[in-house]
């Protein structure tokens, strides 16, 4: 499958978000749609590697793919070592972060803090694409700090078009602030510009352009993507999970996977169980949160989300737990337990 198509719908990488059992809960839902791990610092993948043939940080199941490794970092030879490595495990696709406005980026010279150093990116992006034979991409913002005119953003892809030999942008369609707000604030207070974003894929129509920031709906997707290349969606896919059900039909021309709630439910239980089997220490509460918002927008989706947050039920061992709300799920609202994608009413 081609670049532009595999990454018509993609998942965001969302610190404490996208970690493996999210991953593969999201594969119950769609097997298209590109999935990204948590940002991962060059150094975790280079100083772990003792530990065991790959580092821990870079796990993940088969049933992922297609799935990107996110990396975070400067140093162009560190990052390409890190490349190879995640090459060598088994990833579809590196990326790059220099969007992230975090402290902790900021105090390492990382993420958002690059997008006043292009040309460094650009060097780092080709000494990427040196070390693998899978794509390098990158993601970043429309500015940072005072640096937010059009002419800066246009200029940074240039560079790093020609330089670092980039052909696909994931746009977080803001700017960032290294400071003055928190994380949060940085997916918010920051006015979307898409026309930003449009206007970089009418200068630049070789390059593939992907738009990130702001997108909740099938509609709002249908009105941007005919302007870009790709919609990447991030806390709404946490938030309201069940509307990736039917994307496998929407934007991907092929057949849903069309498990109802109740099937996904036990095939995740399943997972977390093999996984537990074999020594992954992820809590319950970790278990859990892929799974919390499955219910989100449908009856008695409060009951649901108390029952699995509620740590006395945690002792029931996850399958057994599962196994139990779903059978308060029968009685609570059953029609939402087991209608299937195709049948749905989105």
């Amino acid at each position: 499958m081609e670049q532009a198509f595999r990454h018509k719908i993609s998942i965001a990488p969302m610190i404490d978000i996208t970690y493996e059992h999210f991953r593969v809960f999201f594969r119950l839902l769609t097997k298209n749609c590109v999935l990204y791990t948590e940002m991962i610092h060059e150094n975790a993948i280079n100083l772990s590697r003792v530990l065991k043939p790959f580092p821990l940080v870079l796990d993940y199941s088969q049933v992922e793919h297609p799935v990107v490794c996110q990396l975070g970092g400067n140093d162009p030879e560190k990052l390409a070592k890190a490349a190879q490595i995640a090459e060598q495990a088994g990833f579809d696709e590196i990326n790059l972060n220099v969007g992230c406005p975090s402290e902790r980026v900021q105090d390492g010279a990382f993420g958002a803090c690059l997008m006043k150093e292009p040309h460094l990116v650009a060097q780092c992006m080709k000494k990427m694409k040196e070390a693998v034979k899978i794509p390098c991409t990158l993601k970043c913002r429309l500015g940072v700090d005072n640096l937010d005119s059009y002419e800066f953003v246009r200029n940074f892809v240039e560079i790093v078009y020609k330089e670092g030999e980039v052909n696909h942008f994931i746009m977080h369609a803001r700017k960032a602030f290294l400071k003055g707000l928190n994380p949060h604030e940085n997916r918010t207070v920051p006015p979307l510009k898409y026309d930003w974003v449009y206007q970089l894929k009418k200068e630049f129509p070789e390059i593939k352009f992907t738009l990130n920031g702001g997108i909740k709906c099938t509609e709002h997707i249908d009105q941007v993507l005919p302007n870009v290349d790709g919609i990447m969606i991030g806390r709404s896919a946490h938030e309201n999970p069940w509307m990736f059900s039917d994307f496998d039909r929407l934007y991907y021309g092929g057949e849903n996977q069309n498990y109802n709630r109740k099937e996904i439910l036990e095939q995740y239980a399943e997972f977390v169980e093999e996984k537990r089997a074999t020594g992954c220490k992820v809590s319950t509460q970790m278990c859990v949160k892929p799974i919390i918002n499955l219910f989100n927008g449908e009856s008695n989706n409060k009951r649901y989300r108390q029952f699995l947050s509620n740590t006395d039920n945690h002792k029931l061992g996850f399958r057994g737990m599962i196994n139990q709300v779903i059978e308060h799920m029968h009685e609570w609202n059953q029609e939402a337990l087991l209608v299937r994608p195709n049948d749905y009413k989105f």
